[in-house]
Order: C-alpha cells, then structure tokens, then sequence
C-alpha cells in the first residue's frame, strides 16, 4: 500500500548524515509517514522559512517547515505520544538527555573526522555523500566528491578534529565509547532497557551513518563493540521487533554507571569550562592539544540541558550521577540553567547552523 504523501512528513537529507539518520530512525520507530528526499541543502523555500542550514530540514504535512533533531522529536512526541521514547523515571530520563547530549555534541566530531581524514573512509562514506548530491547539483560525481570533501575537511577544524590529531580522537574518545555502551548493549537492547529512548536514535544516528556504514569504522566496531552491531540493526528494522520496558527505577546497572563515567574523561570537563569561558582545551594523553571554542548553540544546548538537570533532581539522581564521578559537572553550574524550551510549534531554532569552514567561522547546529 503507497502512503499518502499528502499526509506524510518530508525529510530533506541524506541516508550518510548523522542527524538525518537520527531523525529518520525515530521516524520508523514510531510509524510516523514521511519519506526521505536526497538534499544538498539548495532549497530555496526552506531558506526562504528561516532555516539556517543544519540537516536535515523537515517540511510537515501542512506545508510548514522545522529543523533541530531534539525540538523535532519533542515536538512529534506531543503529536505522536505513543510509544514514549521518555522514560517516565526521573532519573532515567535525565540520564537520557545527558547521553544524547554528548551523542550530539561530541560523537558527532569523530564521526565526520574519521569518514573525511581516513582515505578509506572518505572513498565510501563520502563518495557516497558525494554521490547523492548530484541528486540535487547537476554536477559529476568526482567533481561533487572532491568539492565536499574539501568543504567538510575545512569545517572540521573550528570543532576541533584536524588530520594531525585524528588518531587521538579515535583512540582516547571514540573507541573508549565503542567499548563501553558495546558492553552495556551485550545485556540490554536498547541504553535504558527493552524498548528505544531520545538517546537510543542519537547513538543509531551516528552508528547507521557512518561507524557502521565506513568500512574502517566498522571494523573498529565489529572488534570492540558487536553488540552495537545488532542495536543499530533493531533500530533499522523496527517491525521486525518485540519492545518491552524501560529498565527498573533504581536499579541503574553498573555498564550504566560506566558509560556515564566515560563522558567523565573529556566531554563534560571540557563543555562545562567551555560553556563558562567560551573556550577549552582539550589535552590527549598522546600529548596533543586542542583549543575548542563553544559555539552560540552548544551555549544554549548546555543551558538547557542544566535546566533539565534543575527540573529532575532529586537525592536519587546525584547519586546515580555521584556514583559516576560526574556530580560536579552539574551540581556546580546549576546556576547556569536556560529555560526549558516549548515545542508546541513545529520548532526553528535560529542558533540551529552548520559548521562551518574557516572562512565563515559561524555557530553550530545539527
């Protein structure tokens, strides 16, 4: 049976994009009707509506367009509440927003590092970017692959990942973080227990579009972390599944604990210095270094996230979050909370940009 394309949500994006990825496996999760259209980000009416540039950019079934993966998911739960992808617990819905947090905002930098400045990468997940542009540019396809490969090496420098330093993300960041939700996924299959959260789509998102679909990725998974395989395939193929629970109040396991302590090691020291003095440095035991400044949407993304922290608190969650050793990258700058934003519209956040390269040197957005 077609959908009825009237009634369906337009996706502009591509199928190698962290955040389309993200978004589009919430989609089929939930059995929301859309359709995915190849973007290269040249349409004119979503410019036209405000959209600053971050894919993807949604055009719902009324005509208006939203972009932002976050607001957009809230925004649908408030349309299509069931099934939740909150986990009703407190402290386990808080824990959520902190791993899709760093999911967004951290993993998202390795991930673009490691399909552009590993050539085995690039001459796949790239070309294969590359390729679907054409959809939209009429241009050759090496002639596109070499443009966005040059444009997207460019705009890895202002979040922090050069050629240079690469292997240090990947062996100090990324593949600790394989290691870790890997183990946890072994005897759970999904982050917070038997059904998919916020989180779980921000994970698949970076898995599906790039460390399970690059081929030297995905031979790092395969060795440290199988079982991200198989999460990413269940989200990928959400009919031929059976959902159960969220995981027992309480009772958050000790895999839990590891991978909130691992985002311990670099991400929140450096967002929480960071988001204070618009800048960080980020140190690597291989001895390198890295200045990383925060960008206006990271800035409101942290704000929102110690509001969220601020709403949810309770004994219960310092604890889990003490047990952790990452108390203090909360509990400390509670008093830097923003204010928890409305979705009842379809949402256009106007800090929602692009990285971009040196010569344009604008905010961030996904």
């Amino acid at each position: 049976m077609r959908t009825d394309r009237a009634a369906s949500y337009r996706v502009y994006g591509m199928s190698q994009s962290y955040f389309t990825r993200k978004l589009t496996g919430y989609l089929d999760y939930k059995a929301i009707p859309y359709f995915l259209r190849r973007f290269a980000s040249a349409n004119r009416t979503a410019r036209d509506a405000g959209w600053p540039g971050a894919m993807p950019v949604v055009m719902t079934p009324s005509g208006e367009f939203m972009w932002d993966t976050t607001a957009m998911i809230h925004h649908l739960e408030s349309r299509f509440p069931e099934p939740s992808v909150f986990p009703a617990d407190p402290v386990l819905r808080f824990l959520d927003y902190v791993l899709e947090d760093a999911l967004d905002e951290w993993f998202y930098r390795p991930a673009v590092g490691s399909r552009w400045f590993y050539e085995e990468n690039h001459r796949v997940g790239g070309w294969e970017l590359a390729r679907d542009a054409t959809h939209e540019v009429n241009v050759p396809g090496d002639q596109a692959y070499e443009a966005v490969k040059a444009h997207v090496t460019a705009t890895c420098e202002p979040f922090g990942v050069t050629a240079a330093n690469i292997d240090s993300w990947i062996g100090e960041i990324l593949r600790p973080w394989l290691r870790v939700t890997g183990a946890h996924l072994v005897s759970h299959r999904y982050l917070f227990g038997g059904r998919p959260s916020l989180a779980d789509f921000a994970f698949f998102g970076g898995n599906a579009a790039h460390f399970i679909n690059d081929p030297l990725c995905r031979r790092w998974v395969d060795a440290d972390a199988p079982a991200i395989v198989a999460h990413t395939h269940r989200i990928m193929e959400p009919e031929d599944q059976e959902f159960g629970e969220w995981m027992a109040p309480g009772e958050v396991p000790e895999t839990m604990i590891a991978i909130l302590s691992e985002l311990g090691r670099f991400y929140l020291p450096w967002v929480s210095r960071a988001s204070v003095d618009g800048k960080a440095e980020l140190a690597f035991a291989s001895g390198q270094r890295v200045e990383i400044a925060v960008t206006p949407f990271l800035a409101e993304a942290r704000a929102t996230l110690l509001a969220r922290y601020v709403e949810l608190r309770s004994d219960a969650l310092d604890a889990v979050l003490e047990r952790a050793g990452i108390l203090s990258y909360f509990a400390d700058f509670a008093d830097r909370a923003g204010k928890l934003p409305s979705y009842e519209r379809p949402p256009q956040p106007a800090l929602n940009r692009p990285f971009g390269p040196p010569w344009e040197r604008e905010g961030s957005g996904r």
